[in-house]
């Protein structure tokens, strides 16, 4: 299972406690959340337009995992038709769409430091896709 990023926003500061324990180097730390302060500066290349294709390949390719799922969402940057191409290479692809809401400034508003509404709402629901890649078609539920 793959759930990589799609777009600017970075996981390292959401994966942080799971980080520095595998890794035990006792890093420098801030805030309440005591997250590792690099994770201010480290940048993947998922969470570039230009990097993320080149990356998630790099993974897809390097996998010996019979089976795979990828989720992905419909506002990443990459398209549901370039990541089914991508995964066409490792076998029969089949995709699962879930309708999803959108993250919780889609709903409260876009607000300045100061928490005065400063942007319009867009949509308020996106797509979460579940790409299942196996040998052969396999029978799939249909998303709730």
């Amino acid at each position: 299972y793959l759930d990589p990023p799609y777009n600017q926003h970075s996981y390292l500061g959401n994966y942080h406690c799971w980080e520095s324990l595998v890794l035990w180097d006792k890093p420098e730390t801030y805030g309440v959340a005591r997250k590792r302060v690099d994770v201010k500066t480290r940048k993947s290349a998922f969470n570039s337009r230009p990097g993320i294709g080149p990356a998630l390949q790099t993974v897809i390719e390097r996998l010996r995992a019979p089976n795979l799922i990828v989720s992905f969402n419909d506002e990443g940057y990459l398209s549901r038709d370039e990541l089914t191409a991508m995964l066409s290479a490792r076998g029969h692809v089949q995709v699962v769409e879930i309708p999803r809401p959108r993250y919780v400034g889609a709903r409260i508003g876009i607000h300045n430091l100061k928490g005065q509404k400063v942007g319009s709402v867009g949509r308020l629901r996106n797509v979460e896709y579940l790409f299942v890649v196996t040998d052969r078609p396999i029978e799939l539920p249909v998303a709730a």
